[in-house]
């Protein structure tokens, strides 16, 4: 009874401290993003029909390794960015960064590509492995979107095997998700990826020490959209404009890391839209020889390396030294200048 009594008390407060954490980055704990309990954990995994961790490689469809220089696919991946510091997306500087979680997916990743190519903006896609790993047709095309997806510039990261919420996982079977999702991109790219975000926005000292053990960096996010909970492209704007307002108004966040989805229609609409207003506000504040914001290509300005750090340790507020800030401000301005003239 008391084994019983301590395993309940365990598994509420990890749930608990997840669910803080994931409120603090503005998002409800509903939707797609429920934390379940471990055995609907299991129960999701084997309605996946997920192999074992011996049987992963085995198992990814034999679509051919990215076709790219090994340097420029050991970028995409996100080597330059190993064994970093938790990335938060804290900053007092307008920095956006997009970030897209939980595909690909055949119905929208295709569009919201092309809509990034159109705006001419570089994110991260954190990938569920499960999609890619080949064992159905829908599986094979979508490891196709996904090796397309870095052709066009994008880096490309882990978001794990099946979706599962590592903390309410013992070590074994978090491995199985961190290793397995491993095994998948290494036999769809060639190479293994090296950025990390916890299904859910679910991490713990515990699991963050296991991530850094196979050097993943842990990337997390600050501005949130809410597009798991709402189901339209307005909604979506709001809420992130909701938050961000917030973030400068409080905490001296004037940017950051936008946390979106590329799995449904009303995400890749509402990441049009929320470009649409960046580049209203850059007309505005542009007036009044305000800092612009500045959409940046990957994380640089948010990594900070791990060294003897413990593996827990969050990275400072991105601050680009100032010659490079003022440089890219430069080259912002003039373009703003000329777009809203």
């Amino acid at each position: 009874m008391q084994f019983i009594k301590r395993a309940a008390s365990t598994l509420l407060a990890v749930s608990l401290g997840a669910l803080l954490a994931h409120l603090s980055q503005d998002l409800p704990w509903v939707g797609t993003h429920s934390f379940a309990s471990l055995s609907s954990a299991r129960a999701a995994s084997r309605i996946e029909q997920r192999p074992e961790l011996n049987d992963t490689q085995r198992s990814v469809s034999k679509t051919k390794a990215v076709s790219l220089n090994p340097i420029d696919l050991s970028i995409a991946l996100g080597k330059p960015f190993a064994r970093g510091k938790i990335m938060t997306g804290a900053t007092p500087h307008r920095l956006i960064l997009f970030t897209f979680d939980d595909g690909p997916d055949l119905r929208h990743t295709p569009a919201l590509l092309d809509a990034l190519d159109a705006r001419g903006i570089k994110a991260v896609f954190f990938l569920s492995a499960w999609r890619i790993r080949g064992q159905s047709e829908a599986q094979r095309a979508q490891a196709e979107i996904a090796i397309e997806t870095v052709r066009r510039g994008h880096m490309v990261a882990s978001h794990g095997l099946d979706h599962l919420q590592l903390p309410l996982l013992n070590n074994e079977e978090a491995l199985e998700q961190i290793v397995g999702a491993q095994a998948i991109f290494e036999k769809v790219f060639g190479q293994r990826p090296w950025l990390f975000r916890p299904p859910g926005g679910a991490y713990s000292d515990r699991t963050t020490a296991l991530l850094a053990d196979h050097g993943y960096t842990t990337v997390m996010w600050n501005l949130g959209t809410g597009d798991v909970q709402v189901d339209t492209p307005e909604n979506v704007l709001q809420t992130w404009q909701r938050v961000l307002d917030r973030r400068e108004r409080e905490g001296n966040q004037n940017g950051g890391i936008i946390l979106l989805h590329d799995t449904h229609t009303w995400s890749v609409i509402g990441f049009e839209m929320i470009h649409d207003e960046l580049m209203r506000r850059n007309c505005k504040i542009l007036k009044r020889g305000e800092e612009l914001y500045d959409i940046v290509d990957d994380p640089r300005f948010f990594f900070s390396p791990l060294g003897k750090a413990a593996p827990t340790s969050k990275a400072a507020p991105a601050m680009p030294e100032l010659a490079l800030l003022e440089a890219r401000q430069e080259r912002l301005r003039k373009l703003t200048e000329k777009r809203c003239e």
